[in-house]
């Protein structure tokens, strides 16, 4: 052992292996105390591994003679270590007292530090990074048994239900911390305790003058939807685009081709830029299409504004005039032009330095909502050619799939870099270095001979049709085979993403393939993204259907039943990739009748949807009056699926204007007397008043959904 980074990497595992024998003492302890949810409990089960591993990594790098070697592992054992920091002050914040857990410290902590502070989620992260740490070429090769126990781990610790649910992250509340007078949102990861993937927002100190203080406050409570870092976190551009004055620039590709990855990188690079530089702002905003508040206009207009104002609250000048007058109702799905017209004069404010921004999935946007601010882009930028008096200070990155016809129509006329054809030989040589990663993973996992470790790249190679996504399934799907079962594996799986989805969706076994269907088509439908207790009773799981397990572990059984097209995240059920989804919903019918059985006919998926929903709220969930859908705990315990009925079944119901079976006023639901009417009505009139749901006024107008209520 020789310089000066090696004292320093051993003293960091020293200290990671003296919290870790803390923190299972405090679970050993009070382990048997009853309330222990299973996320702690497995997190109590699991540190033993950690501590095997460190204690022989720290063995072999004790007899390390080359520094080079210390110095590649430290960046990850400082993460590790600050997470494994983090692990202990959520475990002291719940040490029992008095025989009693404190699980509301801990429920307010994390909502505080932000969802990356869950311990099942900090224990994710400290496996990877040892996990990191134990794979690195200058350490010795893991067994294959350490290396299944930490894959194993993850892959429960990923399963587990989670010890705060997602529903408690969506309060989008403002506290101000006296004092400091600094902005926190509640529950969003604005505040943090060092780790590298919490992130600060930057604290917001005004004069002391409590009158606009408090206006202040209630315009950013108002404005706030989500914290792009938050959505970041579960995700080289041009020197002429980077150098201009302001300048938009469209990087596009087709599905799968790392356009969110290549986002992410950019993302972390450019805020690194912004927080070295003085005069430099960086905004970020990442689409979802499952994600009401990701996917609209007046969404992006929205994160756009909030970061802005954080960043710089000197303009606060340019929206307080429009929120004096209107209030809340600023922030509505009604409002896109003043909001466009208060970015757009902040974005041109002359104190303002350079301003990047990256929007990412342009494509997923709702397609009123695209066309509303495509057709702002392009006058914003030439204006600000023509007339350099009035210029914006913005350097905008668009990424995207030419899909639909609007976006390519729309921005021919801006520089772009197309990942298909322009970066032919950027991105194969990316999808070659990805290959070699994810060959090499298995090769170390299975232990391939070198032989086949080559074929399998060459199997790789042929078949990924240069999409990252390909090669990230079928790599996870090669783990369960053998070496000596891996040759005959590769033919299990086609060329090209369609081939691919079409062979997992025919691997489902015959009798789940019902099932299946259903679940896929609900995912696919539906509005946001459901959680494991939502979908088991929208598809119908009973508690009567196993005697030994519960509803959501038969749920998350059936949802696995579907292969790769779905993802468990927490308690929420996603599809893995946005060409998932295009394929399920291709209008081209399949001359194969079971692969046409999971074909989605839009209109025939939403009439079952908003049927089950409407029946949900005639039949038994609102009988009794109305109900709070955030504090009524015990009702909506018993009726899952209320909040996302209530919600959106006239979503669901706008193309179903012939449907008798929807809008039959002979139903109970349209009687005078109706008292499900009455509270479905009343309380989507409240949320569309105060904005918390966005509403399509146009459609809606039109629906007779709206007409009937």
């Amino acid at each position: 052992m020789s310089g000066a980074e090696a004292p320093v990497v051993l003293g960091v595992i020293g200290a990671i292996l003296e919290i870790t024998k803390t923190i299972i003492g405090v679970y050993t302890t009070a382990q048997n105390l009853t309330g222990l949810p299973e996320a702690f409990s497995l997190v109590g089960r699991r540190l033993p591994i950690i501590q095997d591993i460190l204690k022989s990594a720290e063995e072999h790098l004790a007899a390390e003679t080359n520094e080079a070697v210390f110095r590649a592992i430290k960046p990850t054992v400082d993460q590790c270590a600050e997470d494994i920091r983090s692990l202990e002050e959520i475990f002291a914040e719940v040490k029992p007292v008095d025989g009693v857990w404190k699980w509301e410290r801990y429920r307010k902590a994390v909502k505080a530090r932000g969802k990356g502070s869950r311990v099942e989620t900090l224990m994710i992260s400290i496996f990877t990074d040892v996990q990191l740490l134990n794979s690195h070429r200058g350490m010795k090769m893991p067994a294959e048994n350490q290396s299944r126990s930490i894959l194993d781990a993850i892959e429960e610790l990923k399963a587990v239900s989670p010890s705060v649910p997602e529903s408690e992250f969506r309060d989008s509340s403002f506290i101000t911390n006296s004092g400091v007078q600094q902005y926190v949102a509640s529950g969003q990861g604005f505040m943090s305790a060092g780790s590298s993937r919490q992130y600060f927002a930057q604290s917001i100190i005004f004069e002391n003058d409590t009158h606009k203080l408090e206006e202040k406050d209630s315009c950013l409570r108002a404005l706030f939807l989500t914290n792009p870092r938050d959505d970041r976190e579960y995700l080289t551009t041009t020197k002429a685009w980077l150098y201009s004055s302001s300048e938009l620039l469209w990087v596009s590709g087709t599905p799968g081709q790392g356009k969110t990855m290549i986002a992410i990188y950019l993302a972390e690079k450019l805020e690194q830029m912004a927080q070295n530089s003085a005069n430099t702002l960086f905004l970020q905003y990442f689409c979802d299409n499952k994600d009401e508040k990701r996917n609209t206009a007046v969404a992006i207009l929205r994160s756009l504004l909030f970061q802005l104002l954080q960043l710089q609250p000197k303009l606060f000048d340019h929206i307080l005039p429009s929120f004096r007058v209107q209030g809340e109702s600023l922030f509505t799905s009604l409002s896109f032009e003043t909001l466009w017209r208060i970015f757009q004069s902040m974005i041109c404010d002359t104190r303002l330095g350079k301003v990047y921004c990256i929007l990412d999935g342009l494509d997923e946007y709702e397609e009123v909502s695209l066309e509303m601010l495509l057709n702002k882009l392009a006058p914003l930028f030439f204006s600000t050619k023509s007339n350099k008096s009035s210029a914006c200070h913005l350097n905008l990155l668009i990424l995207s799939r030419d899909y639909p016809e609007l976006i390519p129509n729309s921005l021919f006329s801006f520089p772009r870099i197309c990942l298909e054809s322009d970066s032919e030989s950027e991105v194969k040589n990316d999808i070659l270095r990805f290959i070699d990663m994810k060959v090499k993973e298995l090769s170390i996992f299975r232990k391939y001979p070198e032989r086949l470790s080559e074929h399998v790249k060459r199997v790789f190679q042929a078949r990924a049709q240069g999409t990252f996504l390909w090669i990230g399934i079928v790599a996870k799907a090669m783990q369960k085979y053998k070496a000596s079962e891996a040759e005959t594996a590769l033919e299990y799986f086609p060329q090209g993403l369609d081939m691919l989805y079409s062979r997992i969706l025919l691997q489902i076994d015959i009798n789940q393939r019902d099932i299946a269907a259903q679940i896929l088509h609900w995912v696919v439908m539906a509005i946001r993204p459901l959680t494991i207790l939502e979908l088991s009773v929208a598809i119908e799981v009973s508690k009567e259907d196993s005697l030994l397990f519960s509803r959501e572990q038969v749920m998350r059984d059936r949802v696995l039943n579907c292969g790769y097209f779905l993802a468990i995240k927490g308690d929420e059920i996603n599809l893995v990739h946005q060409s998932a989804k295009d394929y399920l919903l291709r209008k081209t019918p399949d001359s194969d009748p079971e692969l046409e059985l999971f074909r989605i006919k839009e209109k025939e998926a939403n009439l079952v949807i908003a049927r089950k929903c409407f029946n949900y709220l005639q039949n038994g969930s609102l009988v009794a009056g109305p109900v709070d859908l955030e504090t009524d705990h015990f009702h909506l315990k018993r009726f899952p699926l209320l909040p996302y009925a209530t919600l959106y079944w006239p979503e669901h119901s706008r193309t179903l204007a012939h449907s008798e079976d929807i809008f039959d006023l002979s139903l109970p639901f349209y009687g005078a007397e109706s008292k499900a009417r009455k509270v479905t009505s009343t309380l989507l009139i409240h949320l569309i008043a105060f904005g918390l749901i966005l509403w399509n006024y146009t459609a809606c107008r039109e629906s007779p959904a709206q007409t009937h209520i």
